[in-house]
């Protein structure tokens, strides 16, 4: 048995979607996943971004990092066997975008693809932890895709987003959880470390942009550099066709290549402490031995979802059970994850001074 509940932004999505695919992929309760899971080609895009922004090769000439970055995600590809048009459409994307990029990456990356644990706070009990109905301390563990550090010694987590038909809109940004939520707990994994805001990078598979030249070799922004944040109003903006008040101003910066678009989010301190008191009065619903566990069926819920099949089952009133033992699996998570670039080159325990500079290419 493990010797702490953990919980993870999957598991809460989820429990927020469908509380019957929750407690059948939970791995605090029924811990199932499909024996062949689906290729993530998100996925793979962010291991060839990992690659890209390795802090321990930040200062090499961006054309030896290249071929590594999409060597990456090609093997990220051939080991899910994700082969196709889309997979196509990625590469070309990942090719423009690393022409893009080093005209805007005004900031030094500190870690990619980091995980980390914090103790999730008792709401009801200010000053202490939550515990599940075992006495396990309930931890909330996430992984950040991207810490960068800017001009002014503020940090940054960046979110890759992979779209395919337009941009989010602004409130969704302004509003998204997860990033805030990395930010709330890496605060409590990195004592003495404050995030100053959540960068959301989109990156578009299809659009109709001239080339952005060749790969690694647009002119690179000054680095690092200080930002001017504009604040962005929503003015003019209807509340009622809106459905909701207008929001406050919120300090926003966008820059947008075509195919790639950036949006940088000071979150206030108000913002990163909120996602905690959410989370620990979400946990409380989740160790609740009373939850009733029905189902959400929806396009946009079903559509994503591993467990269709149990769940007509059960809804039929048949057993799950032989659906279950065929197509599913206990979830390994001390199995190690093939292809992927973690970690930074610098020590966890230096607080929040910034990094240092980073070793030069090899000859």
């Amino acid at each position: 048995m493990r010797l702490v509940h953990l919980v993870g932004p999957g598991q809460r999505a989820w429990f927020r979607r469908c509380r019957r695919a929750w407690d059948l992929g939970s791995p605090n309760r029924q811990n199932l996943e499909p024996r062949s899971i689906p290729f993530d080609l998100s996925r793979a895009v962010r291991y060839a971004l990992s690659v890209w922004y390795f802090p321990g090769m930040w200062e090499w000439p961006r054309a030896i990092v290249l071929p590594r970055a999409l060597q990456a995600f090609d093997e990220a590809v051939a080991r899910g066997q994700g082969q196709g048009e889309a997979s196509e459409q990625a590469r070309v994307m990942l090719e423009r975008y690393f022409a893009w990029a080093p005209t805007v990456d005004a900031f030094s990356p500190v870690r990619v693809e980091n995980d980390f644990e914090a103790n999730v706070p008792d709401v009801r009990n200010p000053g202490q932890d939550l515990a599940d109905g075992e006495g396990r301390p309930v931890r909330y563990i996430d992984r950040v895709p991207l810490l960068i550090v800017d001009a002014t010694d503020s940090y940054w987590i960046v979110e890759h987003r992979l779209v395919d038909d337009g941009w989010a809109d602004l409130d969704e940004l302004l509003l998204t959880e997860p990033p805030v939520a990395a930010a709330w707990g890496w605060e409590r994994f990195y004592l003495g470390m404050e995030i100053a805001g959540t960068v959301h990078n989109e990156l578009r598979l299809t659009a109709e942009e001239p080339d952005d030249g060749e790969p690694g070799q647009g002119k690179a922004a000054r680095h690092p550099r200080s930002r001017d944040y504009a604040r962005s109003r929503a003015a003019g903006r209807d509340p009622a066709a809106a459905g909701s008040p207008v929001l406050q101003a919120e300090t926003v910066v966008q820059e947008s290549g075509g195919w790639f678009r950036r949006t940088w989010i000071r979150r206030t301190r108000t913002e990163v402490d909120g996602v905690g008191e959410r989370l620990s009065a979400e946990v409380l619903d989740m160790l609740d031995p009373g939850l009733t566990l029905y189902p959400s069926p929806s396009p946009e819920h079903c559509g994503r979802c591993y467990f269709r099949a149990p769940c007509i089952a059960m809804n039929e009133g048949t057993d799950p059970t032989p659906i279950l033992a065929a197509v599913y699996q206990q979830r390994d998570f001390d199995r190690p994850e093939e292809g992927r670039l973690g970690g930074g080159s610098w020590s966890m325990n230096r607080g929040a001074a910034p990094p240092p500079q980073w070793r030069k290419p090899p000859p």
